[in-house]
């Protein structure tokens, strides 16, 4: 994963794991977000994140810290 991308799996992280209420974000009771809310929010918060960026640290993530629902709209931190 090149540097950007690790900056945005650590931003993730910190969101998804400790502090969605950061960006306004809103877990469900299992611990997922809808990943277009996420990138939106983070976007009016200051970081530059894409939607094909946060598929990208999902697959390229070796140590598979972040899962996507079936149908790809949702996304939690493992």
């Amino acid at each position: 994963m090149n540097r950007r991308l690790t900056k945005i799996s650590k931003y993730l992280s910190f969101i998804l794991r400790h502090h969605p209420e950061k960006i306004g974000l809103t877990l469900d009771s299992e611990r997922w977000a809808n990943v277009e809310s996420l990138v939106e929010k983070a976007n009016a918060n200051g970081k530059a994140i894409t939607l094909a960026q946060v598929h990208q640290v999902v697959e390229l993530n070796e140590q598979k810290i972040f899962v996507l629902s079936d149908d790809g709209l949702r996304i939690r931190a493992n």
